[in-house]
């Protein structure tokens, strides 16, 4: 109950063509995952810990929608935390998480967490609030760390950085410093100070934790340096900036603690297509596993809906379709001798008779017409197939001078990190130079732009 929680809502860039960086698309914290809006599944986490108070922070283009979503979760929500917790929805047109911060700096008036609104799991909070609580008492916050749960999901599409962290003699773990790959290939080596190596000898460099975008921050953070938290950077800059102050100076300053998240634990961000898609089979899986049964009509001809899918509300499956491993959305139409294997159809899509599709994305009131054949595709919503399309492996989608303009704008926004899910990565190591001009300097001009 101590702590404020801040749920930030990206654009989704990485989620197209299906998420709203497509005019035709569904604003990121909306796109269902296993028939919910993945922002209901950060907030139930959000109901368990219980928090306090809970901010979901979107973008003014998104915020109608959400809102509504937020207050209808609000309006259903378990009625004896509804005393002791708020959730509120508030549009902000932040380009960074700092920036978020700062916007919100005379509203934080204790610990806080930082949370995407992308992420499903089902580990407790009460293990990540005890894993904070029982922190040292130098570190003044902590990031969460995890490893890729699904096996289906090629590295390529994971952002990982080269994490630096050191294991103490009481067992925890300390951050120490990020660097993004990028800038390790275009460096040819991975650079680390002379002055961290003495300090802190036993330093680990793992190229294979993945940043959970989950930190809990003593409210000590926003008083460190004048000015707080910087407006301009990113969460992951910001707490690289924080970690590094445990080495960079002469005098022993403020830490940041890590935690690996345990392997048997389940945590995804579905911020980009695969993770997405798998994120989705993971709980169709454990319908399966539930034991919640196939939907097999007693008369013959009619459509199987396997163990392992799902079938949305006021939707029509036509005879002899087979539908496995996919999860089809509300208000859908699907016609006759149909196969539908391992793929996502998001609400309002018409699919003919005769059509085969597998592993692939349907958006938002899409068409695919009669006898089209498509593997590994992702459909924009609003996009209609022709009759007999045959493809493999290509994202179909409408062109158009709206669209285009759209997103262009949004490529020269310059939106970064957890608002907009680039995660952090871009410029990681821009003020390289400048951060390590003078590493004994009591003044460490962190947030001199």
């Amino acid at each position: 109950m101590e702590f404020q929680a801040i749920i930030c809502c990206g654009k989704g860039a990485r989620l197209s063509p299906i998420s709203a960086i497509k005019p035709t698309g569904v604003p990121k914290p909306l796109l269902p995952v296993a028939q919910k809006p993945m922002i209901e599944y950060a907030l139930e986490w959000c109901d368990k810990a219980p928090f306090k108070e809970v901010i979901v922070v979107t973008d003014s283009l998104s915020f109608n929608q959400v809102n509504q979503v937020v207050k209808n979760y609000a309006k259903n929500r378990n009625k004896d935390i509804v005393p002791f917790t708020s959730v509120e929805c508030l549009s902000m047109d932040a380009e960074t998480t700092g920036e978020v911060i700062h916007q919100l700096k005379d509203r934080l008036t204790s610990d806080f967490v930082l949370l995407p609104c992308d992420f499903i799991t089902d580990l407790p909070p009460q293990v990540l609030i005890e894993a904070y609580r029982n922190r040292a008492d130098s570190d003044i916050a902590m990031a969460f760390y995890h490893h890729n749960p699904f096996e289906n999901v090629e590295k390529t599409f994971l952002k990982t950085n080269y994490t630096i962290y050191s294991e103490e003699e009481d067992g925890h773990f300390s951050l120490l410093d990020l660097h993004s790959k990028t800038s390790v290939e275009l460096n040819k080596a991975l650079e680390i100070r002379t002055h961290m190596a003495w300090r802190y000898p036993r330093a680990i460099v793992s190229s294979k934790l993945l940043e959970s975008f989950i930190y809990f921050c003593s409210h000590r953070i926003m008083q460190i340096s004048e000015g707080g938290i910087s407006a301009s950077k990113s969460s992951t800059k910001i707490m690289r900036d924080f970690a590094r102050r445990s080495w960079r100076h002469r005098q022993t300053r403020e830490t940041v603690g890590m935690f690996i998240m345990p392997r048997e634990a389940t945590f995804a961000r579905c911020n980009n297509i695969p993770v997405y898609t798998e994120a989705n089979r993971w709980f169709m899986k454990l319908q399966a596993k539930n034991n919640q049964g196939a939907q097999v009509s007693k008369e013959k001809g009619a459509a199987v809906i396997g163990a392992d899918a799902s079938v949305g509300s006021n939707t029509e499956v036509g005879e002899r379709t087979n539908v496995k491993r996919s999860v089809v959305g509300n208000n859908c139409k699907v016609g006759m001798r149909c196969r539908l294997t391992g793929c996502i159809i998001l609400d309002n899509v018409t699919i003919a008779d005769d059509v085969t599709l597998e592993n692939c994305i349907v958006g938002l009131g899409a068409t695919v017409n009669t006898k089209a054949r498509l593997t590994n595709c992702n459909i924009e919503g609003g996009f209609v197939a022709p009759k007999g399309l045959q493809a493999k492996g290509e994202n179909l989608m409408s062109l158009s001078l709206d669209g285009l303009i759209h997103e262009e704008a949004l490529s020269e926004s310059g939106y970064s990190d957890l608002y907009s899910d680039d995660d952090g990565d871009e410029g990681m190591d821009d003020e390289e130079e400048e951060e390590y001009e003078d590493e004994f300097s009591e003044d460490d001009g962190l947030f001199d732009r």
